[in-house]
């Protein structure tokens, strides 16, 4: 099973993304700070990290770049509006879902579990 780390602390994001996560077969575990996420993320275990653009804690760019450096090969999915200067697939709010099961079955083939 693909495990997919979920960070976010908005309730109707995780409503929308986790049930349907689940139901596509990938394990989904839940951080609700960057900076849990980035604890999380060096853990291991997790082949793709999708992080939400709404402020709080430490910065989504921040937690980004400290997993990237660390683990350069993992998949990092940025929802929100604007686009990320680094190596990270951003996805517009609100989540076209369609698009968004075809890009999260893509990291499957992409990268192996960490």
């Amino acid at each position: 099973m693909i495990n997919i780390l979920l960070c976010t602390n908005n309730r109707i994001l995780i409503k929308s993304l986790y049930g349907m996560l689940r139901d596509e077969g990938f394990g989904v575990d839940i951080a609700e700070h960057p900076s849990t996420a980035v604890q999380m993320a060096l853990q291991g275990g997790y082949a793709a990290v999708i992080m939400d653009s709404e402020p709080f804690g430490l910065s989504v760019e921040d937690a980004i770049r400290i997993i990237k450096t660390i683990l350069p090969k993992i998949v990092v999915i940025f929802v929100g509006y604007d686009q990320m200067d680094t190596d990270v697939l951003s996805i517009e709010a609100p989540i076209d879902l369609e698009k968004f099961k075809r890009t999260i079955h893509s990291i499957g083939g992409m990268h192996s579990v960490h």
